[in-house]
């Protein structure tokens, strides 16, 4: 029964917003007496890369999607930003992780309620990745080296799969995960993001779109071993209408842009001659896509419980309210 009390309160939760998506929707397509069709989506998979700053060059040239112009100024200043840091040994990537952003709950609900919310759900998704690898560049054993990032962008991939096997770039975000000029905080900033086809459905093909990057990490005081978060932010939400074409923004790179993180911790003793202070980052995207207005009404009827969500979907349905 919790399960299926999580999912309602999802769909409640989500409702007020999805409800502003279809209304705008409406109001935006008021004179036009064209008929409206529905966006679908394929099947995808999502990769985290963590870009070091001597490899970031080949890092964002992997797969550029087609819409980025690699000699545009705009470009030229994201490779100046994640080309910071020098390479040590290759990286560790974790598997891939990618799915709906719920699944339809059937346990004890009546077949017309598991119906509405089995629809509904393809209006949202969340696809994720994660990849780990030493944040630190190897320097002097001395305790007094200034710490210095050899890891300084993060880049998330989502592909679709086409029917010829290969894949084509769905959504492309790129991050900063630099040391701030005091090297006393990460400043955790968006560069760029593309999206050329959405993880989930849309009836007018506008979404609701935000991004949250975590990083977790395991370290020891000198008696004692800890694991924990890190930090856990949304680092951006947009309003996206995809039915004009691809979708692609940068975002500023000043020094008072983005928001200041905690460090990667030190484990005591930790050997500064090689590569330090581990971490596993996550980056997680929800998308949501305007629905039915009668899929939004049948799902406040179904019952209230208590469950939270995530944090990246509440902020994804307040970017939904923007959408226009």
């Amino acid at each position: 029964m919790a399960t299926a009390r999580t999912g309602a309160w999802l769909l409640r939760s989500l409702a007020p917003a999805l409800l502003l998506v279809a209304a705008s929707a409406r109001a935006g397509g008021a004179g036009d007496s064209t008929e409206r069709q529905v966006f679908t989506f394929a099947p995808t998979r999502a990769v985290l890369v963590l870009i070091t700053g001597a490899g970031a060059a080949q890092a964002l040239a992997d797969h550029r999607p087609g819409k980025v112009d690699a000699a545009s100024a705009a470009e030229a200043e994201l490779l100046r930003e994640c080309a910071a840091g020098e390479p040590q040994r290759p990286l560790a990537q974790k598997g891939f992780l990618w799915a709906v952003a719920v699944q339809a709950w059937r346990v004890f609900l009546h077949p017309f309620a598991v119906s509405v919310r089995e629809e509904l759900l393809k209006y949202a998704s969340v696809s994720s990745a994660s990849a780990s690898g030493d944040y630190y560049r190897a320097g002097e054993p001395a305790a007094s080296t200034a710490l210095n990032e050899r890891i300084s962008c993060l880049r998330f991939t989502r592909y679709a799969a086409t029917g010829s096997g290969s894949d084509d770039v769905a959504l492309d975000f790129v991050a900063s995960v630099r040391l701030d000029t005091p090297r006393d905080a990460i400043r955790l900033r968006p560069l760029r993001l593309f999206i050329d086809q959405a993880g989930a459905k849309s009836v007018n093909g506008r979404y609701a779109v935000a991004i949250a990057v975590r990083a977790r990490a395991v370290w020891r005081d000198e008696f004692a071993g800890h694991s924990d978060q890190v930090f856990d932010e949304n680092v951006a939400s947009e309003a996206v209408d995809l039915k004009g074409g691809s979708f692609l923004k940068y975002y500023p790179t000043d020094p008072t842009s983005g928001t200041r993180e905690p460090i990667v911790p030190i484990s005591f003793g930790s050997d500064r001659s090689r590569d330090f202070g581990r971490v596993e980052f996550a980056v997680s995207v929800a998308e949501l896509g305007a629905p039915p207005a009668t899929l939004t009404l049948l799902a406040q009827l179904l019952p209230t419980p208590d469950e939270n969500i995530a944090k990246v979907l509440v902020s994804a349905a307040l970017a939904g309210i923007r959408v226009q």
